[in-house]
C-alpha cells in the first residue's frame, strides 16, 4: 500500500490557470502526483490585466523560453521586470496579485512552469530553519523577480520526471529540496526592479498616475501635452507641478525612467544594446548609448560586462 504524502497541494491550486490568459500547454493535474502541482504554459503579445486566483500553497513561476515582461500591482504602484529563461518569481500562501504581461513585437512566444508547493511544507521546512537560529520571514518570499538557474534546472527535471510518469514519492522529494532551496536563499531575494522612481514624493494623484503612464511607454515618444493630458491639467501648470513635486522637468524624469529600464536590461538579459535602445524609447542606438554614458558614466556594452 502506497503511503499517503505528509504534504499535499491545495485543490484551489488546480483552478489557477483557469485565471490566467496565457495557454495552458501541460499540467500533472489529474495525474497521481499529490505532492506538487505543475502546469506549463504559453503566452505572446499582450495579455490583459488579471488576478490571480487564490491557493494556501506557495506558487513558483520560472521562465523556460522567449522573453517577455511582467508587471505587478502592489501598494498601488505597478512594478516591473523582464523575464528570460532563468527567472522566476514567487508568491507566498495565501496572497494574490494583479499581474499583466506582454512581449515585444515580433519576439517568439514565451514559455514558463507553475510550480504549487504545498503550503504545509513550506511552513514545516521554515519551522525547522527557526529551530536552528535561523528566522523566516513568510513576507519575503513575494518576489516578482529572481534569477537562478538551479530553480530552471530543477523545475525542468521535475517535468520531465512527470512526462515519464515518476511516482508521487519522486515529486514529494523534489518539492522539500525545492522549498528549502527556496528558503534558505530567500533572505537575500528583493525585488529586480525595486527602485524607488521618486514616487514616494509625489502626492497628488494626477502626477502619480503621470508617473504610472511614462513607465508603461517607455518604448515609445510622448509629448508635454500628452502628459498634461493624462494628468487632467493644463499644460503650463503641469510642467509647473510636476518639477515642485518631483525635483525634475517631465523630460528628465522620463528619462530616468528610461535610464533606469535601461540598467535592468542590461543586467538581466542578453538583448542587443539596439533592442535595449528600443525598448527604452530610443530610434538610434548610438543616441541611446550617449545618454547611457551620460548617466551611468560608461557605454552600456561595459556596464553590461562590470554588472
Amino acid at each position: 500500500m502506497i503511503p499517503e504524502p505528509a504534504h499535499r497541494y491545495s485543490p484551489h491550486s488546480a483552478r489557477c490557470a483557469a485565471a490566467k490568459p496565457n495557454r495552458l500547454l501541460e499540467t500533472s493535474a489529474g495525474s497521481e502526483w499529490a505532492s506538487v502541482l505543475i502546469d506549463r504554459h504559453e503566452g505572446a503579445g499582450q495579455g490583459a490585466t488579471f488576478e490571480t486566483h487564490p491557493t494556501t500553497d506557495l506558487t513558483l513561476v520560472v521562465a523556460t523560453a522567449g522573453h517577455h515582461q511582467i508587471d505587478v500591482l502592489a501598494h498601488g504602484r505597478w512594478r516591473s521586470a523582464f523575464y528570460q529563461p532563468g527567472h522566476a518569481g514567487m508568491t507566498p500562501p495565501g496572497e494574490t496579485a494583479r499581474l499583466r504581461w506582454r512581449t515585444a513585437p515580433g519576439d517568439q512566444p514565451f514559455q514558463t512552469l507553475h510550480l504549487y508547493l504545498p503550503g504545509s511544507l513550506a511552513a514545516a521546512v521554515a519551522e525547522e530553519y527557526r529551530r536552528i537560529g535561523e528566522r523566516i520571514a513568510p513576507e519575503r518570499l513575494s518576489v516578482l523577480a529572481f534569477r537562478d538557474a538551479t530553480v530552471e534546472r530543477h523545475a525542468k527535471t521535475l517535468l520531465a520526471a512527470h512526462r515519464a510518469g515518476a511516482p508521487d514519492l519522486y515529486a514529494a522529494g523534489a518539492a522539500h529540496w525545492l522549498v528549502t532551496h527556496l528558503l534558505s536563499r530567500q533572505a537575500r531575494w528583493g525585488y529586480i526592479a525595486d527602485d524607488p522612481r521618486l514616487a514616494a514624493t509625489i502626492t497628488d494623484r494626477r502626477l502619480a498616475r503621470v508617473i504610472e503612464f511614462m513607465s508603461a511607454h517607455l518604448d515609445r515618444a510622448m509629448t508635454l501635452e500628452e502628459l498634461a493630458r493624462e494628468a487632467g491639467i493644463s499644460v503650463h501648470h503641469f510642467g509647473r507641478r510636476f518639477r515642485e513635486s518631483t525635483g525634475l522637468g517631465p523630460a528628465a524624469y522620463l528619462t530616468t525612467l528610461r535610464m533606469a529600464q535601461a540598467r535592468l536590461l542590461l543586467e538581466t538579459t542578453d538583448l542587443a544594446v539596439a533592442e535595449v535602445a528600443a525598448r527604452c524609447g530610443y530610434s538610434r542606438a548610438s543616441a541611446f548609448a550617449t545618454a547611457f554614458a551620460r548617466h551611468a558614466g560608461m557605454a552600456p556594452r561595459r556596464y553590461r560586462r562590470s554588472a
